[in-house]
């Protein structure tokens, strides 16, 4: 038997899960006990040992959340990932650099150029070019009393900055470190 970590979800908990995280930020509603471990386990859970169940979620919500901000974000990449894999961004290039101790690529997003027709050319449900801060639901937490994080969660991932995108080649710019 495989010592992996086997995250699983029902069809009806991505949708709910999903749901929360996006009402979280636009209806300022609170989080609910599935939606605080699903970050959790996003949050600790290595890149190689993700499963399909963090995806179906994070599908849903990049589908149906349009953000208000427009940052630049960054990835840090040993290669190119395919067009449509959902990655982890970060808004701090310093992080970005750390996560890849100067070696291989650097991923940019101009999210405000990449979002600038998104409202207008597709409809709730079928969003292309969407991320999801989830670093905003962890700063939300630690000025709300916490909301069950574990104070080593909102200490220590609060500084990456993370925030969840699909991989759009059209809409980033690759860099070599050097």
């Amino acid at each position: 038997m495989s010592n992996r970590f086997q995250y699983r979800l029902s069809s009806i908990q991505k949708s709910e899960i999903a749901q929360n995280l996006i009402d979280i930020l636009q209806k300022d509603t609170n989080i609910t006990d599935q939606t605080r471990s699903f970050i959790c386990n996003w949050i600790l859970t290595v890149g190689d040992e993700k499963r399909k169940a963090f995806f179906d979620v994070w599908n849903i919500v990049l589908k149906n959340y349009l953000p208000s901000s427009r940052p630049l974000l960054f990835r840090a990449c040993k290669r190119i990932n395919k067009s449509g894999k959902i990655a982890s961004f970060t808004t701090s290039i310093d992080c970005a650099k750390r996560f890849s101790d100067s070696k291989g690529l650097l991923l940019i997003c101009d999210t405000k150029e990449t979002l600038r027709f998104e409202k207008e050319l597709s409809k709730i449900g079928e969003y292309k070019n969407t991320f999801y801060p989830l670093v905003d639901v962890l700063i939300k937490a630690k000025d709300s009393g916490g909301w069950g994080f574990s104070e080593r969660i909102l200490r220590n991932y609060i500084g990456e900055n993370e925030y969840i995108m699909r991989i759009n080649h059209e809409n980033l710019y690759n860099l070599k470190w050097v």
